[in-house]
């Protein structure tokens, strides 16, 4: 009996302990090189999809990443809102684009017309962007101020995009035109 009550007192505690570690937000930024699944995930989520454009020798975007993403992520104040996503453009070689195809990631990164490091963009599911991107990084507090605008501004935009309100409208190609 001893025996069986030790296990249901472990089994709890594995239980548990499983618990609080899955209701913890993100602890880390997380780099990506498939985009198409990243833009599986943001549409599932409803949310912009934030792509950290970085390279390994940028103390700029080290400073971005410890002094504010590291703390919107870890505070959970990001999760409902992008699903954020770094890109190091140093990486070379080829990348997943958003339809699943392979292109160089040279190619990928001159898409977004990036001249310097850090630089953030939102995009929608396929790739397009959805707001001014942010370039380079100076201080926290109007770094963050910033970020906040830019991300409502591309969930504006997306919301719109996805409204039926907002599609294009075809004219009738049934009836002839008036002569």
């Amino acid at each position: 009996m001893k025996a069986f009550a030790n296990f249901v007192g472990a089994t709890l505690v594995v239980i548990l302990g499983g618990i609080s570690i899955a209701a913890e937000p993100l602890q880390d930024i997380y780099t990506t090189d498939d985009f198409a699944t990243e833009a599986s995930l943001a549409r599932q989520a409803g949310v912009p999809l934030m792509v950290v454009f970085s390279t390994d020798d940028c103390p700029y975007c080290v400073r971005l990443k410890n002094q504010v993403l590291r703390p919107l992520v870890q505070n959970g104040k990001l999760s409902k809102k992008v699903l954020l996503r770094e890109f190091n453009i140093d990486i070379g070689g080829k990348v997943t684009d958003f339809d699943g195809e392979r292109v160089r990631s040279r190619v990928f990164v001159s898409r977004y017309d990036i001249y310097a490091t850090p630089t953030v963009v939102l995009v929608d599911y396929d790739g397009e962007p959805l707001a001014t991107p942010i370039v380079g990084y100076n201080e926290p507090d109007a770094y963050t101020e910033q970020l906040n605008e830019t991300i409502d501004s591309a969930t504006m935009t997306l919301a719109a995009l996805r409204s039926p309100q907002f599609t294009a409208v075809v004219p009738d190609q049934s009836t002839p035109a008036a002569k």
